[in-house]
Parts: structure tokens; sequence; C-alpha cells
């Protein structure tokens, strides 16, 4: 069985995919006052929702599951959801992670039209 390849790009695509689904989820999780999925299980439930065939399903899973551990080492972005991923980093610093981006292209901007 070989394992769909998926580019850094298209990987990226669908893990902003994925934490937008999952935020969605969650609020439904707490308007309903039912406990929050992780990234991991929100991962099977966004494809399945997506693809809803099983054969799909875990095939896009694998092609996930491969292209963080290829590209981790070279994008920060996937490096963090593999951590979320593996709970090896607590889900809510994605946002921090967001906010520190923002930061610093601002002060790179600001620094850029002083010159």
């Amino acid at each position: 069985l070989s394992v769909r390849s998926i580019s850094l790009h298209a990987l990226k695509d669908v893990i902003e995919e994925i934490y937008a689904s999952k935020s969605k989820f969650d609020r439904k999780c707490s308007e309903s006052q039912l406990p929050r999925e992780t990234v991991e299980q929100h991962l099977y439930t966004y494809l399945n929702q997506k693809y809803g065939l099983k054969p799909l399903i875990l095939e896009w899973a694998q092609a996930v599951i491969a292209g963080v551990r290829r590209y981790s080492s070279e994008d920060n972005d996937v490096a963090v959801f593999g951590k979320i991923m593996h709970h090896e980093i607590d889900e809510e610093f994605r946002f921090v992670q967001r906010q520190l981006k923002e930061t610093v292209q601002e002060l790179l901007r600001v620094y850029l039209r002083g010159k």
C-alpha cells in the first residue's frame, strides 16, 4: 500500500482547513456542553465529513501524517501541527504562534518603511 504524497503547500492548506473545522466543532461542543476533540481525533472527523468513505479517509490521514513527518524539519507551521497532534504542546499554542507571526510581520513592515 503506497501512501499518497502531498506537497508542502497542499499540506499547509489541509492543516488550515482542519484548524478552521476544529474551531467550528469546538464551538458546537461548547454550546452542547460536550468535551472537545483533540486535533488528532478531529483530523478523522474532518476527513470523514470531507470524504465519507473509509478508504479515502485512511488514505488522506496517512498522507497528512507522512507529510507532517516529511516537512516538520523545514516548516514551523507543520512542526507545530505535528506537535499539537501528538500532544507535545498545547493546542492553544497555534494562536500564540499566529500572533507572533503577525507581530514580526508588522515590525518588519515598520522597519522597511523607515529605510
